[in-house]
């Protein structure tokens, strides 16, 4: 027999750990795409070593299993002189493991735009700057949405790995409340129902993202 009066009872609860839960996953996520877009550039930059030092980094954090970079942020960083609370040495772990993937992302759909396309704007006298602003990165979103979001859609499931560093996150409240209620249907079903809508959410801003570069290239 169900008893949904837990989930009434928690409420608050579970309210507050939502509310973490979309603070770390919304930063990650602004954050790995702020850095990753200009360490996209700079990986096919053609200065040698910034190619080598963004391809090492991109490879470094892919190749690290993110739950190891979140507990070097909070409990290696300080032996070094460098202390973050617990919400911070998440975000900064998170991030660290999503830009690896975003940049590798981002640097594909640059690529996959036509080289003709780019020497027109150089023979038309654009400086760089202005064609990756006006003519690549346009073109670019249409092929780096679709694996970018589900990239962030890993990031907010993700985000569940920062109970493990004392962040009171959805799914570590949800384990606090079936620690003492003993009803783990009831308030899983909850927790994946919030999973549910933030990731549905992020689905849905992919789809009006490309209707709207879709009606802009109609005119």
């Amino acid at each position: 027999m169900m008893d949904w009066t837990i989930i009434i009872d928690n409420a608050g609860m579970l309210w507050r750990a939502g509310l973490t839960t979309i603070w770390v996953a919304g930063a990650t996520i602004v954050l790995s795409v702020a850095f990753a877009f200009p360490l996209a550039v700079m990986r096919d930059s053609n200065v040698v070593w910034l190619r080598r030092v963004t391809a090492g980094f991109s490879w470094a954090m892919r190749a690290t299993p993110a739950l190891t970079l979140l507990f070097l942020s909070y409990y290696g960083l300080p032996q070094v002189g460098i202390y973050m609370n617990a919400v911070p040495a998440a975000i900064a772990g998170l991030t660290l493991s999503a830009t690896g993937y975003n940049l590798e992302y981002i640097r594909a759909g640059l690529r996959a735009v036509p080289a003709t396309q780019k020497e027109a704007a150089r023979a038309l006298g654009m400086p760089p700057a202005m064609i990756l602003r006006r003519i690549i990165v346009p073109q670019a979103i249409r092929t780096i949405m679709p694996p970018l979001t589900s990239n962030l859609t890993l990031i907010v499931k993700g985000s569940s790995l920062a109970g493990l560093v004392a962040v009171t996150e959805l799914t570590g409240a949800g384990m606090a409340i079936i620690s003492t209620t003993y009803r783990p249907f009831e308030v899983l079903t909850v927790i994946a129902i919030v999973y549910l809508i933030l990731n549905g959410a992020l689905i849905r801003f992919q789809y009006w993202v490309e209707r709207r570069l879709s009606f802009e290239a109609l005119g």
